[in-house]
């Protein structure tokens, strides 16, 4: 099973990826509790509550994108064993 720390840290990656360092990190440091490094790793309070705080602060400003760009990149993580957020969930 994949931690969570690893399916933050690929999705601040993608957001990196996709609107820039300055943006996606402060987003994601908006979340409460975590810590995040300069290249987008998750370092400290990552959680599945804490996952979900931080799609929330995403889709603050990349609206249902953010969950897409989200999926994509944890796709490749995921074990089927994960406990995910609703809005990870793949129907």
């Amino acid at each position: 099973m994949t931690d969570y720390a690893d399916l933050m840290s690929a999705i601040i990656k993608k957001h990196i990826f996709a609107i820039g360092a300055t943006i996606a990190l402060q987003q994601a440091r908006n979340v409460p509790k975590i810590k995040v490094s300069d290249n987008g790793i998750v370092t400290a309070g990552a959680s599945k509550e804490n996952l979900k705080a931080l799609i929330e602060e995403y889709k603050k400003i990349a609206g249902s994108v953010a969950i897409i760009f989200a999926k994509n990149a944890i796709g490749p993580l995921l074990t089927g064993k994960e406990d995910l957020p609703k809005e990870l969930l793949v129907l």
